[in-house]
């Protein structure tokens, strides 16, 4: 909420002690709605100019967000968390010479596995000691699963996201900080179960160690 209340809307300011008021709530929510309204006009404007220059066919157009973004979910305004809210994105890969249109691939991906995508189906040989996994085989499969796990990354914590279930560790303070969140029962992450599951997230924690790159091990 930081960086939202930097935009200096008004007076009142985003805070995890409160909510914002109904009004101001309604505004920003506004705004935001017409943002995707504009931004979906200026893509129409894309295709259509692809149609014009008769290049549709010959052209892969890929439509990502690197971040989503919360609208008072859990009292927060904007998007540097390690929820859901903030870290899945738009996805949407519109590839002519594929054989299955239009249908929603429900399997977990990573934003590091665009560049191997985009590399396969341009024909390319996909490079070794990519990180990332191409897409392509979801692209012509709507029932594959994809990866176990998704990783992020943010202000000295980690979280996996896997089908069921998202584990976040902190390393922050003397101890660090565990949340598990259920995500068939509890999809917006309101609920940290960690405390009276301590054995699934001993489960579940080496999967999470294969997303620890380091990068929080030498701190202060």
């Amino acid at each position: 909420s930081g960086e939202f209340n930097g935009y200096q809307l008004t007076d009142e300011k985003a805070s995890l002690d409160s909510p914002l008021s109904d009004d101001y709530a309604r505004k920003v929510k506004h705004a935001y709605y017409a943002s995707i309204s504009y931004v979906d006009a200026q893509i129409g404007k894309v295709l259509d100019e692809l149609k014009r220059l008769e290049l549709e066919e010959n052209t892969i157009v890929i439509l990502w967000s690197d971040h989503g973004w919360h609208l008072g979910d859990q009292l927060i305004w904007g998007k540097h968390t390690l929820f859901k809210k903030a870290l899945k994105s738009a996805l949407i890969i519109k590839n002519p010479q594929a054989k299955n249109k239009g249908f929603l691939a429900k399997g977990i991906v990573e934003s590091i596995d665009l560049y191997p995508t985009i590399i396969e189906l341009c024909g390319i040989e996909v490079p070794e000691g990519i990180e990332g996994r191409s897409l392509v085989q979801q692209l012509e499969l709507p029932s594959e699963k994809g990866k176990k796990a998704a990783y992020g990354y943010f202000k000295k914590g980690i979280t996996m996201r896997t089908e069921k279930y998202r584990l976040t560790k902190y390393f922050r303070e003397e101890t660090s900080q565990i949340e598990l969140y259920d995500l068939v029962n509890d999809p917006e992450e309101t609920n940290n179960i960690a405390k009276e599951n301590n054995e699934l997230v001993e489960e579940l924690m080496p999967l999470w160690e294969k997303g620890n790159t380091g990068l929080y091990n030498n701190l202060p």
